[in-house]
């Protein structure tokens, strides 16, 4: 069985967080001072939705396959990308069929000196 390292899951955590706060702070400033309650009345669903779609992610149990725990982290990291460049959100959305061939990819045709290492840091047996 194969899961998130900790410290993968923590940086996933750390990073989304770091990203809900910077997006809240965006959207109080843009109220305060032009009056645009358009970011702040968007929060719930271009920040609350995909933090919790993370936190599914992340409380998943562990995998049978290394592959599938990778396309986790990855779909992860693509929703905290949403979060973080809201004027790309559709954009990254739309593209998360990239993950997985990225991670395809870093499967079988990566050489093994370098899959190998990169892949014990980002999951555990």
């Amino acid at each position: 069985m194969f899961r998130p390292t900790p410290l993968v899951r923590r940086g996933i955590i750390v990073a989304a967080a770091l990203a809900a706060a910077v997006r809240l702070a965006t959207a109080v400033e843009a109220e305060a001072r032009r009056g645009d309650l358009e970011q702040l009345t968007a929060y719930g669903f271009t920040v609350v939705f995909p933090l919790v779609l993370i936190g599914l992610l992340l409380s998943q149990g562990p995998g049978r396959t290394r592959e599938g725990v990778l396309m986790r982290i990855g779909t992860a990291c693509q929703m905290i990308l949403i979060i973080a460049v809201p004027p790309l959100a559709l954009h990254l959305l739309l593209g998360l069929p990239v993950v997985f061939l990225m991670v395809e990819l870093f499967e079988t045709r990566l050489p093994t000196t370098l899959r190998e290492p990169v892949a014990a840091r980002l999951v555990q047996c």
